[in-house]
């Protein structure tokens, strides 16, 4: 558990009230860092199924809007909350939290398989359909929250502190694979999961001297 907290603050504040607590435990990452990585694994779940993982054509532009107005209600949330105008609560930070970072995984194929020189025509969102459905994925998410076991901990905490780490790793491996095109891919992956680790354990020690006083 303290590996997971651990990595969990590379990213997240882990006030506890902000928190949720399945069998007595907090989980590792507030309620709106467990909704946007917990939508990042299931986009990704969802893509995956749909044989989309080497999507490389850019969403339309009606899809594209879509995608952006789902992230303003967390943008809304999160500033008047934060300067007083109103008060949240996490119900509400998760379910916003997830509308920002189930799309998320749309972006990182793109950035991943986009060519610049070459024709881009394999989607990676269709139509309208697949955002809904990748929306509608946030409801039996959410129903497990009201199951108090310590396997449920387990399961959110696994999935969304590994997702965090996929994440951090494919971004680190677009950056190096555009710098170094000719190095070898697993090299790529390896050296990218170092260079997360370092980052993130950075932060979180820096999370740790800076916030630890609100936990």
């Amino acid at each position: 558990m303290q590996w997971i907290y651990f990595i969990g603050r590379s990213v997240c504040h882990q006030i506890p009230e902000r928190s949720f607590f399945i069998g007595n435990h907090q989980l590792p990452l507030c309620a709106r860092c467990t909704g946007i990585y917990m939508g990042v694994f299931l986009g990704f779940l969802y893509l995956f199924s749909r044989k989309r993982w080497k999507g490389n054509k850019p969403p339309s532009l009606k899809i594209l809007l879509f995608i952006l107005l789902s992230w303003i209600p967390m943008m809304i949330d999160g500033a008047t909350s934060y300067i007083g105008l109103r008060a949240s609560n996490n119900i509400v930070r998760l379910i916003t939290g997830f509308l920002f970072g189930v799309f998320w995984p749309v972006f990182i194929l793109l950035l991943k398989n986009y060519q610049v020189m070459k024709g881009n025509n394999l989607s990676i969102v269709e139509n309208y359909k697949d955002l809904i459905i990748m929306i509608c994925a946030l409801i039996p998410f959410a129903g497990i929250f009201s199951m108090q076991s310590i396997v449920v901990w387990w399961s959110i905490s696994g999935i969304t502190v590994g997702t965090l780490i996929y994440v951090y790793v494919q971004m680190i491996f677009i950056i190096i694979r555009n710098l170094l095109v000719s190095m070898n891919k697993k090299i790529i992956y390896f050296i990218s999961f170092i260079i997360s680790m370092m980052i993130m354990s950075g932060l979180s020690w820096l999370n740790d001297f800076l916030l630890a006083q609100y936990r």
